[in-house]
């Protein structure tokens, strides 16, 4: 899996992340939710969606130029770190996506395409049998200060995250599989050995160690990002983070260029160069806004779209926004509890799994699991907009998605026996106050979540596990601190609710493997490095293969649950009238609608956002 994201971009450039488009007429029409509470159906049976189109076209006569209004919904300062190789959170990719630029795009499949049919900035060829990757850039991609995108660029966004004084969290599993990466990444080398450029400086042959099945897959493996190295190849890499060079004055070679950027805006204005056409719109803002003033704001006409509304809130805007269509669609994404099991060793690249944590025990992990009704919280905290999920993998990949697992459906009864078994005994008479460790001492577990939910449901999760006998004292952070303390294993920590946007690669390695900064757990066992290694090895070419490693993977993360999943989600994102067409970033193969659907492409057909139908 890879992070998109959610960690994935709300708006890049026509080859593919938001692209705006398709067929349908919209106004802000009621939509009654599908969903039911669904835990006497079969996995394989339940129904995970709620009846929205996930695309909209609205007509009507263009007016000149205009600035599109986006709504960014956080409850944070953002970083504003405006790179592909050092952005770590949602937040940022979102902000920065309409001056990225894309050097490829994904077909119908989610494949790696590239060329002028999908208007991407580079084209991609293949050699399975010699283990290669070309990549080659077009002519006319100019980055935001004139000078020419080149596959140098790509060779460069290689190097900063191999660098040995890279502190990002990009380096990992994917990146070791290019020949020469590790002796670059350990100092024995002064280039990567498996980069090599062509005479012209427009193409970039990369040299793997091993052809895994997933390479062909948008973000399976193949780092196709460009970074400017005559903007960044000054800055040691290890201040690259805090430099203005990606806080202030970041270059792309997407549709927009920044202007400016504030704690609050981030302010765009059109690329006139840009290799697909200028903008049709004079620019783009995309401004910060609380949860809790989304919809108000909505309804004042201030945003001609908000992405990733709040599904707590769904009830204020169910029965629609006047002036707005509403659209959605079940993301590739999961919420997840996790559980800290070890440190990450910068040194070594790899997690230090440690059997003696304080929530080592599986039994205790899958007791607080099997202690959640997941089924009644999504319909009381989210009103059917989410779902119970049953595996670390979102029904979206059909193909790999293993429907015989049921995942920790409610069963207290259960939580309390495997509490039991485990030798966690009660302080008291069973069923009074809480347990004690196995040491007879009494049993603390601290658990941390992002601030922006309200805090009826954390206290849900408190009073859930209080039922089976565990003290559990939670702790709200904002976003930033909240991810600076799970990356860096902050001291104190027990469980911290997340959740992943997987992309469209579903490898897990990328998210629970031991050479990934992003496994937040740091678990790792000889048992489970070997069905991530079936998962990616040579006879995973064969799709039943690969099918079975994806289910035996399943079945043995559910069983030891370093991490268990708790929901799967409806991504819901508000449509001004006034904007022509929009489609949601998770449809595939739109890259070659790029002439009518990119987002340099977007025309307004008013003055201000519609508030009226």
């Amino acid at each position: 899996m890879k992070l998109s994201k959610k960690h994935a971009f709300l708006a890049t450039t026509a080859s593919l992340t938001l692209l705006l488009a398709a067929c349908g007429a919209g106004g802000g029409a009621s939509q009654e939710s599908t969903a039911e509470v669904q835990e006497d159906v079969p996995v394989g049976e339940r129904d995970y969606s709620i009846g929205y189109e996930d695309h909209v076209i609205n007509e009507g006569e263009p007016i000149e130029g205009g600035e599109l209004q986006v709504g960014v919904v956080t409850e944070s300062a953002w970083k504003g770190v405006f790179s592909i190789t050092h952005y770590q959170d949602s937040v940022d990719s979102t902000l920065m996506g309409p001056m990225l630029g894309s050097l490829l795009a994904e077909d119908e499949n989610y494949q790696l395409v590239g060329g002028e049919e999908y208007g991407t900035a580079a084209d991609i060829a293949i050699d399975e049998e010699a283990k290669t990757v070309t990549l080659t850039v077009r002519d006319g991609v100019t980055w935001h200060d004139g000078e020419p995108l080149t596959a140098n660029d790509i060779v460069f966004a290689h190097e900063l995250v191999g660098h040995p004084d890279y502190r990002g969290v990009r380096y990992g599993d994917d990146l070791m599989n290019v020949v020469g990466m590790e002796e670059y990444h350990n100092g024995e080398a002064d280039t990567i050995s498996g980069l090599t450029l062509s005479d012209d400086n427009m193409s970039v042959t990369i040299e793997y160690k091993e052809f895994n099945p997933n390479m062909r897959s948008s973000g399976g493996g193949i780092y196709a990002y460009a970074e400017p190295r005559h903007h960044l190849e000054d800055v040691p890499v290890d201040k690259i983070e805090a430099s203005d060079e990606v806080r202030v004055n970041p270059l792309g070679f997407g549709p927009f260029k920044v202007k400016s950027i504030s704690d609050t805006a981030v302010q765009y204005e059109a690329y006139d160069d840009y290799y697909l056409g200028a903008p049709k719109v004079d620019g783009m803002v995309l401004s910060r806004i609380s949860k809790n003033n989304v919809v108000s704001s909505l309804s004042s006409g201030q945003f001609d779209w908000v992405r990733g509304m709040p599904l707590d809130m769904y009830e204020s805007y169910q029965d629609g926004i006047p002036g707005y269509t509403t659209l959605g669609h079940l993301d590739n994404y999961y919420g997840y509890t996790g559980f800290k099991l070890g440190e990450w060793n910068a040194d070594e690249g790899k997690v230090n799994y440690n059997p003696d944590a304080k929530m080592a025990d599986k039994n205790l992990r899958k007791a607080m699991a099997h202690a959640l009704n997941i089924d009644e919280m999504v319909q009381s905290f989210y009103h059917g907009t989410r779902f119970r999920a049953t595996t670390m993998l979102p029904p979206t990949f059909a193909q790999y998605f293993n429907e015989d697992i049921e995942g920790f459906p409610y069963d207290v009864d259960k939580a309390n026996q495997l509490l039991d078994e485990a030798g966690y005994e009660w302080e008291g008479e069973p069923g009074e106050g809480y347990r004690l460790d196995k040491d007879g001492n009494p049993l603390k577990i601290k658990m941390i979540a992002m601030t922006g939910a309200d805090e009826s449901l954390f206290l849900f999760y408190q009073q859930s596990w209080a039922a089976i006998g565990l003290d559990v004292q939670y702790e709200l952070l904002e976003m930033n601190a909240f991810y600076d303390d799970v990356l860096n294993d902050a001291e104190g920590i027990d469980v911290f609710l997340g959740a992943w946007g997987v992309g469209h690669d579903p490898t897990p390695h990328g998210l629970y493997g031991p050479h990934s900064a992003f496994n937040y757990s740091r678990y790792e066992s000889e048992e489970h490095n070997e069905l991530l290694a079936n998962i990616q090895s040579a006879e995973a070419h064969d799709l039943e293969y690969r099918t079975e490693a994806f289910h035996k993977w399943q079945e043995f993360f559910m069983e030891e649950a370093p991490v268990f999943p708790t929901v799967w989600t409806t991504n819901l994102t508000l449509v001004n009238n006034r904007v022509s067409a929009y489609v949601h970033s998770n449809k595939p193969g739109m890259g070659k609608e790029h002439e009518t659907y990119g987002l340099h492409n977007i025309e307004l057909l008013a003055d201000q956002p519609m508030t009226t139908e």
